[in-house]
């Protein structure tokens, strides 16, 4: 075909994509929800500790932002966040009305632990390719990190900080 695909060739492939990206979602979510029970989180108090440890210190605000999530509800999720020891609130000395939040070191080693069963997640997924499917599978969703791909700057460089954080990790 000359790597050019007919309407019905693509659009079959796109099902087949979005299909694939589903599945390892799934994977990925049913896979980290014994992970979260032994921490006692939830998806939505997990997803908050994951932002803060992509982003360090956050603005209440900006933290509903950035999860869909309306202020009284972050507050909801802060506030039990802080009642476990994940996090701290603290007044933005700027003007005190604005809450930042930031981990504790029970909050920073909580969410290493669920990047760390991540791992162990993918791990076990990348284990059926050979190398050179692997190193495909992987140039190909590092593509998504192209700023010319339509991306946001600022996401993508949120993303290669992250990616940049977990290889010195390694």
């Amino acid at each position: 075909m000359n790597g050019t695909l007919s309407e019905g060739s693509r659009r079959e492939l796109t099902d087949r994509f979005v299909c694939a990206v589903q599945h390892l979602g799934r994977l990925m979510h049913n896979g980290r929800l014994g992970e979260l029970k032994k921490l006692d989180l939830n998806a939505h108090q997990a997803d908050t500790l994951m932002l803060l440890y992509h982003h360090g210190p956050t603005r209440m605000g900006t933290l509903a932002n950035y999860l869909g999530s309306k202020l009284p509800h972050m507050s909801l999720i802060v506030g039990h966040l802080v009642n476990k020891g994940y996090i701290q609130r603290s007044s933005d000395p700027k003007d005190r009305r604005v809450v930042i939040c930031e981990f504790t070191a029970k909050g920073r080693k909580a969410a290493q632990q669920i990047i760390q069963h991540t791992r162990i997640l993918v791990n076990e997924v990348a284990e059926k390719w050979d190398f050179e499917q692997f190193e495909s599978v992987v140039e190909s969703l590092e593509s998504f990190w192209d700023p010319e791909s339509g991306v946001p700057g600022s996401a993508v460089s949120g993303q290669r900080q992250s990616r940049d954080r977990l290889l010195e990790e390694m």
